[in-house]
């Protein structure tokens, strides 16, 4: 690990709840530390404008704040196993189906990623809802010129980003809240800004209040260039639930 990377800090502009950075977008950050394939476990939401150390351990990293530990990050096993992928029409009536049935009741409007309030150019706006007849969510992704690194090509916290929301719709809970507790990424390619990419989800287990699902990021050749397998917990505080929900509003 680089000087350049034993520390990192998350702007606001990069939130999922408006109080905390985005969790795939957080985790892409703290992944810098490894190379290759790589497990984020998120313990606490990361905070904003705070310089996140992250420290070495025996096994992997841990983000550390003061004396909160934020995440581990370690190298891991990207494994998916993509039922058949929605044409590109239904891909498009996914997109359409996310605003008709989320749209403004969207439970964190201004998430970078799938915020239904945030500006074209802003934030991602992934809107991946269910694909017609299928189990994937999804949708179209064009990153633009502002998510590349100094190689020309998109950084890959944005690709870790697009690759977490749409694995939270493709769990098709409802209206019950669940947030993100680990991620493993593999990126076998970096696109270049203006690349049409399709964001595609979908469910593959649970266990009590614990969900699993991945999610693959495809090429215009409809090629795997990313993967993820990700875990989220649904939350049962109706005291947490209803801080969250009046906090993002």
């Amino acid at each position: 690990m680089s000087d350049a990377v034993r520390s990192v800090v998350i702007d606001k502009r990069f939130c999922g709840p408006k109080s905390s950075g985005n969790g795939g977008y957080s985790a892409g950050l703290f992944a810098r530390a490894i190379d290759g394939p790589a497990a984020v476990k998120l313990m606490k939401p990361p905070p904003f404008d705070t310089p996140i150390e992250l420290r070495k351990l025996e096994s992997g990293f841990e983000a550390v704040t003061g004396d909160a530990v934020i995440a581990s990050i370690e190298p891991a096993v990207v494994r998916v196993d993509p039922p058949a992928m929605p044409s590109d029409a239904d891909v498009a009536a996914a997109h359409d189906d996310f605003l008709k049935t989320i749209g403004d009741a969207h439970l964190i409007p201004y998430c970078f990623v799938c915020g239904t309030k945030r500006a074209s150019g802003d934030g991602l706006r992934i809107f991946s809802g269910a694909a017609p007849d299928s189990p994937v969510n999804a949708d179209f992704w064009t990153p633009a010129a502002d998510l590349a690194g100094d190689d020309g090509l998109v950084r890959p916290e944005f690709l870790w980003a697009a690759l977490d929301c749409p694995t939270a719709y493709a769990l098709r809970v409802g209206d019950r809240m669940t947030l993100l507790g680990r991620l493993a990424v593999e990126i076998t390619r970096r696109p270049a800004p203006g690349e049409r990419l399709i964001a595609a989800a979908w469910r593959t287990g649970e266990e009590g209040r614990k969900h699993y699902s991945s999610s693959v990021l495809l090429d215009e050749n409809r090629e795997i260039i990313a993967a993820s397998n990700a875990l989220w917990i649904e939350l049962n505080d109706p005291a947490l639930i209803a801080r969250i929900k009046s906090e993002n509003v």
